[in-house]
């Protein structure tokens, strides 16, 4: 890594970070943020192809895009926007308890799918941000509305099993993932539609995952407000579903967790980044955590790439870098190779909390050296970068999460 790669990035970082975010604006009643940084939000709001297919810049607020670029907003001087991401999408609740996944100033796209849940997380950010500045402000207005939200999760999406599953690969944001696609049946080439496949009926270990996490950060915020009847309810729920992944999608000769086909209840033994999540959340008890960090995470030959953590094993015979995804579709992003910061962010924060410092270190700098040559060669950010050479492969002006790589630059300073 150059030694100057972690100043630049960093200084990238904070110069644009705050034209990610929007002032109120029609149905969105507090700031936004949107992934790309300097565009006009919701231009595309009449359109019918909307820009991210068309230029990979992104117009809309974006469920987790939105809460992880809002929980490390702070690190460049842009404070309370957790809680004006969350209010966002819970003003757009339905009765039953649906949340919009894709939100913009006169629309609401991609019709029917849910908010991720990082909405508990992200209150959760606000609050601890708040008491380390000294400031403190009730949050107990929205307690019914995510008590709300995470009971559609519950009455929709749970299986017999105590798992999750999402309503097809797009609504997961890893939109070409083939733990989810299954190669069984992609290999079939059917590309007239999208229910053919069995996305929508796999169990999946990074919902599973992200709603234990949720339920956690949930209880904890009813316990700050005196709602400890709902804090216990919400801390078994964490607790069953943690067992849940445990019992059901450990896959051992992996060192993986998989996702479930509950028609055959066998795995789709697929090396896919989505099961490196319950290490990465912290749901996984001490000894698999050690066990897929060591089998997987931090391999070579799987996902420790030269630019960074690959979204699908190196090892795996569908291991691509290519700019889109399977048969032509209109699936700008791919998870089937490339780097992301996200997961890479995720793994340096398990790799330090589980004590693989040099790991992190590591890890870090291919990342922040693959940032920095895009950076040096095109002035911008991408989406994602290819996990062999870092070549920026889609969605130029890419902000959101790539902001998480401060906290790489921390790691190396």
């Amino acid at each position: 890594m150059e030694k100057k790669a972690p100043i630049v990035v960093k200084d990238f970082l904070l110069s644009k970070a705050a034209t990610c975010v929007h002032k109120p604006d029609g149905m969105l009643r507090y700031r936004f943020a949107t992934p790309s940084y300097a565009v006009s939000a919701g231009a595309d709001d009449n359109s019918t192809i909307p820009e991210r297919s068309r230029t990979g810049l992104y117009l809309q607020m974006y469920d987790w895009d939105a809460c992880f670029f809002s929980q490390a907003a702070h690190a460049a001087g842009i404070e309370d926007l957790q809680a004006d991401v969350v209010r966002n999408f819970l003003s757009l609740k339905e009765a039953d308890g649906h949340v919009p996944r894709t939100v913009s100033p006169q629309r609401i796209w991609d019709s029917g799918d849910y908010c991720k849940p990082f909405l508990c997380q992200t209150l959760l950010s606000q609050i601890g941000s708040e008491k380390a500045r000294g400031k403190e402000t009730n949050h107990s207005a929205l307690i019914d509305d995510l008590d709300c939200y995470l009971q559609c999760y519950e009455r929709e999406r749970k299986s017999e099993y105590g798992l999750y599953r999402w309503r097809n690969v797009l609504e997961s944001g890893v939109d070409d993932n083939l733990a989810l696609l299954s190669p069984r049946e992609a290999a079939k080439d059917e590309n007239d539609s999208t229910g053919n496949f069995l996305d929508s009926r796999l169990l999946a270990v990074d919902l599973s995952s992200y709603l234990c996490a949720e339920f956690h950060a949930f209880a904890a915020i009813c316990t700050m407000y005196g709602r400890s009847a709902l804090a216990v309810k919400y801390e078994k729920s964490a607790a069953a579903t943690a067992k849940a992944i445990d019992d059901h999608l450990w896959n051992e000769k992996l060192s993986l967790y998989c996702n479930l086909n509950p028609e055959d209840r066998t795995h789709v033994a697929v090396r896919a980044w989505t099961g490196l999540v319950p290490i990465l959340f912290g749901v996984a008890d001490a000894k698999k955590t050690k066990q897929v960090i060591e089998t997987n995470l931090i391999n070579p030959d799987h996902f420790f790439r030269p630019a960074g953590l690959s979204s699908l094993a190196a090892s795996e015979l569908l291991y691509n870098n290519a700019v889109r995804g399977l048969y032509g579709r209109a699936i700008v992003s791919n998870w089937q190779g490339p780097l992301w910061v996200l997961p890479s962010a995720l793994a340096v924060r398990c790799l330090l909390r589980e004590g693989y410092n040099k790991e992190a270190q590591e890890l870090s700098a291919r990342v922040i050296q693959t940032l920095y040559e895009d950076i040096r060669a095109n002035g911008t950010l991408h989406e994602n970068y290819h996990a062999e050479t870092g070549k920026a492969l889609w969605a130029p002006q890419f902000m959101s999460w790539n902001i998480l790589a401060l906290e790489l630059v921390a790691v190396l300073a």
